[in-house]
């Protein structure tokens, strides 16, 4: 008789402790964002000043885990293998989630169906950056000496958009260059410094340092405007392009099917850091715009960014991989 009345009682306590677990406030244990790219490149920083801001809002331990590899494929991979609990986010890129289904003959996950978007963090340019001591110092001197050379100009691209703003400019200008792929931006800047390759079109987050230290030099950058951080660099529509423009973005995903009150209030921590003065003013000195939005909006941008770059691709008729 003692034993039947025991079992109840303990199938009552765990029922009790179950649902109070359940009933703790997310974020509750630890949280890991995933970044398709290496330590040292813009997603990386920014990625890193969001993980603070978020642990100091909710007291929960925050990791940074770079998987770079296959233009963010690998790090997509990483996120889908993990609950669909909002624990792993996946801050990543428009290489990821909207320019690889261009870019690839086939993708291993859908960047729409197996995601879901959580927040915008900002839009960064690319800068066309060369090495200190190259023999062009406009881009007008850069074109003129690819025209004139036997053996096309190489450049290193460390991320999708990247390399779809030199093809993209390869194709307007009407000039050959070769294409170098690195898995990250510091590594194809650190080639760039070192001779191996030609040019690079570098985030400003990536490669400013190194023009303000005289050991790059910047020609041109690749957004509508001039950068604040750099209001003597023109823009390549100044330059003899009018109407290019490329930029990149960076937002929040999470796995689909993840409860929709976690994505909610995910992105209220997102967009809280993005709105603070501290993201602002670190956004200005890497050349970003903060880049808030809903769920919803950012879904919807994805799907505007993803056309935009099949058309890039078939435009400036890029191969493949």
């Amino acid at each position: 008789m003692k034993v039947t009345r025991i079992i109840p009682a303990v199938l009552f306590v765990l029922a009790v402790a179950v649902s109070a677990a359940s009933a703790e406030p997310y974020p509750s244990q630890r949280l890991t964002l995933i970044v398709p790219f290496p330590p040292g490149s813009a997603t990386d920083g920014v990625t890193r000043h969001l993980a603070e801001s978020i642990r100091v809002a909710t007291n929960v331990s925050v990791s940074v885990e770079n998987k770079p590899g296959a233009d963010g494929n690998l790090a997509a991979l990483a996120v889908l293998k993990a609950e669909p609990d909002g624990y792993t986010a996946f801050v990543t890129t428009n290489s990821t989630q909207a320019a690889n289904i261009s870019l690839f003959n086939s993708l291993p996950y859908d960047p729409k169906a197996d995601f879901a978007p959580v927040a915008g963090i900002m839009t960064i340019p690319m800068m066309l950056t060369v090495k200190s001591d190259f023999p062009a110092t406009s881009v007008a001197e850069f074109v003129e000496l690819a025209k004139q050379r036997r053996k096309p100009l190489s450049f290193g691209s460390g991320n999708t958009s990247s390399r779809g703003a030199a093809e993209l400019f390869r194709f307007r200008e009407g000039i050959e260059l070769q294409h170098v792929p690195y898995r990250g931006m510091p590594q194809a800047l650190t080639d760039l410094m070192g001779g191996q390759i030609d040019c690079v079109f570098a985030d400003p987050a990536s490669a400013q340092g190194l023009v303000q230290d005289g050991k790059l030099r910047a020609l041109a950058v690749t957004s509508s405007k001039r950068i604040e951080t750099m209001p003597g660099l023109p823009t390549i529509a100044e330059s003899g392009l009018p109407g290019y423009e490329l930029n990149a973005w960076v937002g929040v995903f999470v796995r689909a099917n993840t409860p929709p009150e976690i994505v909610t209030r995910l992105n209220s921590l997102v967009t809280e850091f993005v709105n603070s003065a501290e993201a602002k003013s670190y956004l200005t000195t890497v050349g970003a715009t903060p880049f808030p939005s809903t769920p919803q909006e950012l879904g919807a941008f994805q799907e505007t960014d993803t056309r935009r770059w099949a058309e890039i691709v078939e435009t400036a008729k890029i191969e493949k991989k």
